[in-house]
């Protein structure tokens, strides 16, 4: 008796498996059916030397000069983003398709605010699309035309949020570094306090750099500074009417000038100004044109008295 209830509840479960196996593949929703997850993603970008980025009313281009990167033909883009965007070309896939109460919204959001990117070689088109991101909720949506069938496309194994990196504008492309200079290229560089007397002068003198008018230079603390000055970085550069904002910080003098020379004595100068009303940023202007923002700690690191570099053993360091 008892085996044969055993026989019946088998009987009874491979049923209920074969019908729930069933139910799924003529009942499963649109979005579960199975599609190509690489169409955005584009294997081998090494050829790759134009990024196109098309917005509702403008654009601006990455464009690859034989030995760095330049935005918009204008400015060094940065070359960790110009990685990043191409490490993303080749990994980001498919999600599934969005439900279809999303469509018409979708398609009109990606006609307003979408991103058509383009990626050339040698001036042909070999891949684009339309991105949209969802800033809340770090979706990130692409078609291949606004009125076509929409995705959430993703990088597995990611949390991120891969439409920030195509919604970058020129500024967000360009290189954030300050002074771009090596060793090799650097003659002197110069601080300027306007109203104290704690500026210096740095440049080489027979083996090494020194701080002009110190009996001895403590050369760690000189490396330490030079390293920092190379390796300054923006937090972001400045629009015109994001500078606006900040006329109160900018319309007085700059409490220090950096200048920085070049072995062909081509200057490039950056003017600190008045940290911000948060305490943690602080504005400069590059080369007497670009208003950008910094964090406080990095320009802490650079606007160094005079008496910081003398050596210990010759003055009391503060």
């Amino acid at each position: 008796m008892q085996r044969k209830r055993n026989i019946k509840l088998i009987v009874v479960l491979v049923a209920l498996i074969v019908s729930t196996v069933l139910a799924y593949f003529f009942t499963r929703p649109a979005d579960k059916i199975k599609v190509d997850r690489t169409i955005f993603a584009y294997e081998d970008p090494a050829g790759i030397n134009q990024v196109v980025f098309e917005k509702a009313n403008h654009s601006d281009t990455l464009q690859f000069d034989g030995s760095f990167w330049r935005v918009n033909d204008t400015y060094d883009a940065d070359p960790q983003r110009v990685s990043v965007i191409f490490a993303i070309l080749k990994q980001e896939r498919v999600r599934r398709k969005v439900a279809k109460q999303q469509e018409d919204s979708l398609q009109q959001a990606f006609e307003q605010n979408g991103v058509h990117v383009t990626f050339y070689e040698n001036g042909s088109a070999v891949k684009d699309f339309y991105v949209l991101g969802d800033d809340a909720s770090k979706m990130t949506y692409m078609a291949e035309r606004p009125d076509e069938q929409a995705y959430i496309v993703e990088i597995p194994g990611y949390r991120s949020y891969l439409a920030g990196i195509y919604e970058l504008d020129v500024n967000g492309w360009r290189n954030p570094r300050i002074f771009d200079f090596n060793w090799a290229n650097l003659k002197g560089v110069d601080v300027l306090y306007p109203q104290s007397e704690k500026g210096f002068k740095v440049g080489f003198d027979q083996s090494f750099y020194q701080v002009h008018g110190l009996a001895e230079t403590d050369s760690s603390r000189l490396t330490d500074f030079l390293d920092d000055v190379s390796l300054l970085y923006a937090n972001d550069f400045l629009d015109p009417k994001e500078v606006e904002k900040y006329k109160n910080q900018v319309s007085v003098e700059p409490q220090a000038v950096i200048s920085v020379y070049d072995v062909g004595d081509k200057a490039y100068t950056l003017e600190v100004y008045e940290t911000l009303p948060n305490n943690r940023e602080i504005i400069g202007r590059k080369d007497s044109s670009d208003y950008v923002i910094f964090d406080v700690s990095r320009i802490r690191k650079v606007l160094r008295p005079k008496s910081f570099f003398q050596k210990k053993e010759s003055a009391d360091l503060k």
